[in-house]
């Protein structure tokens, strides 16, 4: 694989130097296309995770890890749910294409908390346009707009109302 200085110079593999702008280190024909580009993150302490604890980095002398920030992309941002009131009030959620589990479960992709909301409560995924909502058997219901009859499955529309048990939150769509 070729080098390259930080200013496109080709270097030997034997080199360290650059002779031309005397500059050390290379970079990949990858990177200079710009689609190699990295970011170097620090593991999380999980054991404080599972205690409940925010995430916390693991002290300098652990080992690093470079990843590739094209593995790291995220699918588009679809809309938004608003924590309108209970423990969560003001707070907002991203909704991202495909399926977002909803539940108090810290694989959730909208974590609520609060009394009476399952670990998996409901799911809301965006697809060809249609926002829909589903019930995963949760022990206390999904309710919309102020019905008192829980849903199953519904087609959700800009300004809807979720309720999750004792929370409530708006739906925005993009």
């Amino acid at each position: 694989m070729a080098k390259f200085c930080d200013n496109g110079h080709q270097l030997e593999d034997a080199w360290t130097m650059c002779p031309y702008c005397q500059k050390t280190g290379f970079i990949s024909p990858g990177q200079a296309a710009g689609i190699d580009k990295t970011r170097l993150e620090r593991p999380v302490d999980r054991t404080r995770l599972e205690a409940g604890a925010g995430p916390a980095e693991v002290p300098a002398a652990d080992p690093r890890k470079t990843v590739l920030l094209s593995a790291l992309k995220k699918p588009p941002v679809v809309g938004w749910l608003v924590a309108m009131d209970g423990p969560q009030r003001g707070e907002d959620f991203r909704l991202r294409d495909g399926q977002n589990f909803i539940g108090s479960d810290e694989a959730s992709d909208i974590k609520l908390r609060g009394e009476g909301i399952s670990g998996r409560h409901a799911s809301l995924r965006y697809r060809e346009g249609v926002y829909s909502l589903t019930d995963l058997d949760s022990t206390n219901g999904t309710y919309l707009n102020g019905d008192t009859k829980p849903i199953a499955r519904e087609d959700l529309k800009d300004n809807d109302v979720i309720r999750i048990a004792d929370v409530t939150l708006k739906f925005k769509c993009l």
